[in-house]
Order: C-alpha cells, then structure tokens, then sequence
C-alpha cells in the first residue's frame, strides 16, 4: 500500500514569519486585555448609575459642577480598584497607594487611615469617615475593614 501524499511548497508559504506561537500569545493577550477593559468599563458604569441614582433619592444636588468633579473622581477611584484586581494598571491606583496607609489592630482587622496631606497642601484633623451607628453595623457583618483618614470637614461652604 503506497500513499502518496504531496506536500505543499514552502517556498509559496507567505509570511511564514508571522505565524506561530508567539503571534498567538500576543493576540490572545490583546483580546484579554480588551475583554477585562470592556467588563470594568461596564462594572464601572452601571455602579456609577446606582450610586448617582442613590444621590438623586436623597435629594442631593448632582446638577452642579462641584458634585460633577466629586463624582468623577469617586468613579474614577473604583475603576482603579477594579483594574487593580485584574493586576492592570490605572493612574488611580497611584492616588490610593500614596495616601491610604493600611496597618492592623489588636483583633487583626484591617485599619486604613487616609492622610490628604500627601497630596494637597493643607493639614487635616484626624476624621473617622464612618459615623458610630455605621461602624456599629459593619461589625455584624464579615467585614474587617476600618477606614481613618486625616479630613476635617471645614466649617464653611467654600
């Protein structure tokens, strides 16, 4: 029993150079990167709806420029967090690393203090974000996550 089988010419192989592994690896890594961007931008959007929805029902001025800049910054930030968790960088992350400070205490649980004074010229008192019946409620839960930062709220409206 004879077979015969013809081989195509390599010399008619076009780009031979370009096929392989490595370009499969790199494609692959492009359309991860671009599927982990899409989920967080979606992640993203719909908790920012959420939240401004929030802010609507507690009757919260979300019309003006300053709740606008506020607001950006703190979707901002959770795209950070998000990216972060996919091991992928976002300027965010660079903002949270230089003034959250985490540390432990007696019973193990996480402490993040925020010091502002990192980053704007200006001298905080010590501002416990969270008030007594909040921090009271998350003990119940299975959270161990305290928050501390460095922001007095000033007095006036400036």
């Amino acid at each position: 029993m004879s077979d015969k089988i013809i081989l195509f010419p390599k010399d008619r192989i076009k780009n031979l150079n370009k096929t392989g592994p490595s370009d499969t690896s790199k494609q692959h890594k492009k359309i991860e990167q671009q599927q982990t961007k899409d989920f967080v931008e979606a992640a993203t959007d719909d908790m920012a709806l959420g939240i401004l929805r929030q802010f609507v029902d507690l009757a919260i001025r979300t019309n003006t420029e300053k709740f606008t800049k506020d607001l950006s910054l703190l979707v901002d930030v959770m795209r950070g967090l998000i990216y972060r968790d996919f091991d992928q960088y976002h300027p965010a992350q660079d903002l949270s690393d230089k003034i959250v400070t985490v540390s432990y205490d007696r019973q193990g649980q996480q402490v993040a203090k925020l010091d502002y004074s990192k980053v704007i010229d200006k001298k905080h008192k010590i501002h416990k974000p969270l008030s007594p019946d909040i921090k009271n409620e998350l003990e119940g839960l299975d959270s161990n996550i305290n928050f501390d930062s460095d922001f007095d709220l000033p007095d006036d409206d400036k």
